[in-house]
């Protein structure tokens, strides 16, 4: 052969040997990105780690393979074991598989690939390989970030020449491809757990919303049916001392009379506390339904409601004035609410005042609020017990030697009614001097 010949020869074979080697590079690379998409479109860990190392295993041409995870005690346990015939595995003993190279993938963050590891150099480095028989290993780690999630194990007894460089780089490109797939799956299963613990939990809720309903209607049919049994007798009653007083009051003297004044003045007492105590729990438990509406406050309420306090107040040889300076009084509130606040403020004005005037006045204050402010000269309070006014059951005075009459309950009613209308109140009072409690409404715009 003359050199020519020769020279062609190399050239031919090196041609065809980089032709080769060009194509082993882009089936590897067409073989990686194929894994990348099959892995990165499962979800499920399992069918994850599957995939991964049976892959492993066919681009290492190993016997076979194991996935090492880190558990949530931050301890390595093993995950996946396999063979190259795709035969799942028992997870192996210490005796069955190299751990000294599992721990120092995980903990360096470096992979390991040895090759021809029964020969006297790497004999005498690791006994372990030696006594199992193993002649290749390849160990990369699996990381996510700063999180190791664990590694990729696969081993044989056969002689397999690596090319190293170009099995270390398609291996490190599976690892960090697992390593991506495994966390999404793992945040993936999370995120289930996560929805199955919202839904158990939602579920529990419902139930107790339910079972608060439930209570809550049982509360309020025992108000109602409280209310009648309690009312209807007092009304029997009231209505036979009526008839009873119209025939005894040609035959009784004044004195005796006096006594029926006595008996509907108690009897109007406990209808008023029955109706102030129902009032109050029909509030708590949230029975009440508060239907706003465009209301002139003075028109609707204050005129006739101050007219008819006129007389009361008459008979206490009190003033009671109301004074307008609103011109457009309107609000958005629930009517029944509204009376029941004006009426409980003035029953107190007119019941803590001895001597003096009590003065309504409705105005429009510079936050262009509608306020109406109660004012009276009666008794005023402490500051102490200004602190504790709208709590109920409370007064000033407790106890059986009280001077007034009560239950505590009118301004608390009066709270709550003020808040279910979106309202606000104040009180200032100096004692023996008297109080003013100012009431302001959101003005009501077309």
């Amino acid at each position: 052969m003359i050199f020519a010949d020769f020279k062609e020869n190399v050239v031919n074979r090196n041609r065809i040997f980089e032709e080769e080697n060009i194509y082993e590079i882009k089936r590897k690379m067409e073989l990686i990105l194929n894994i990348g998409n099959r892995i990165n479109r499962s979800l499920i860990v399992d069918d994850v780690l599957k995939l991964v190392l049976s892959n492993a295993i066919e681009i290492s041409n190993a016997e076979r393979g194991f996935i090492i995870i880190k558990n949530k005690s931050g301890d390595l346990e093993f995950k996946l074991g396999m063979d190259c015939n795709g035969q799942i595995l028992p997870s192996p003993s210490l005796n069955d598989i190299c751990t000294s190279i599992i721990e120092e993938v995980f903990y360096t963050n470096q992979s390991r690939f040895i090759e021809s590891a029964q020969s006297d150099f790497m004999s005498s480095h690791s006994t372990s390989l030696y006594n199992l028989g193993l002649q290749t290993v390849s160990c990369s780690p699996l990381i996510a970030g700063s999180n190791k999630i664990g590694v990729i194990y696969v081993d044989s007894k056969h002689l397999n020449k690596i090319k190293i460089k170009e099995v270390t780089n398609t291996f490190e490109i599976l690892a960090n491809q697992t390593t991506i797939a495994i966390n999404n799956a793992q945040l993936y299963d999370e995120q289930l757990s996560s929805i199955t613990k919202l839904k158990s939990v939602n579920k529990e809720l419902t139930k107790a919303k339910e079972d608060v309903e439930k209570s809550t209607k049982i509360k309020i049919e025992f108000l109602a049916q409280m209310s009648h049994e309690i009312r209807s007798p007092l009304n029997v009653i009231l209505s036979f001392i009526g008839l009873i007083k119209d025939e005894a009051s040609n035959v009784m003297s004044d004195e005796f009379l006096e006594y029926f004044i006595s008996i509907e003045e108690a009897s109007d007492r406990i209808i008023r506390t029955i109706g102030l105590i129902l009032c109050m729990s029909e509030l708590q438990v949230g029975a009440f339904e508060c239907n706003p509406q465009k209301l002139n406050i003075y028109e609707d309420t204050l005129r006739d409601m101050v007219s008819g306090y006129k007389n009361l107040a008459k008979q206490k040889n009190l003033e009671l004035e109301l004074i307008t300076e609103a011109e457009q009084p309107n609000i958005f509130a629930d009517r029944y609410c509204v009376q029941q606040i004006f009426q409980n403020l003035m029953d107190n004005a007119i019941k803590y005042t001895k001597s003096g005037k009590i003065s309504i006045k409705l105005y429009e204050n510079d936050n262009e609020k509608i306020t109406v402010e109660v004012r009276d000269t009666g008794i005023g309070m402490s500051e102490e017990y200004l602190s504790r006014i709208f709590n109920p059951f409370t007064q000033e005075e407790q106890g059986y030697s009280r001077k007034f009459e009560g239950n505590g309950l009118g301004l608390a009613i009066v709270k709550k009614y003020i808040e279910l209308n979106n309202a606000a109140i104040s009180v200032a009072s100096k004692k023996g001097e008297g109080t003013v409690f100012k009431i302001m409404f959101s003005k009501y715009n077309e």
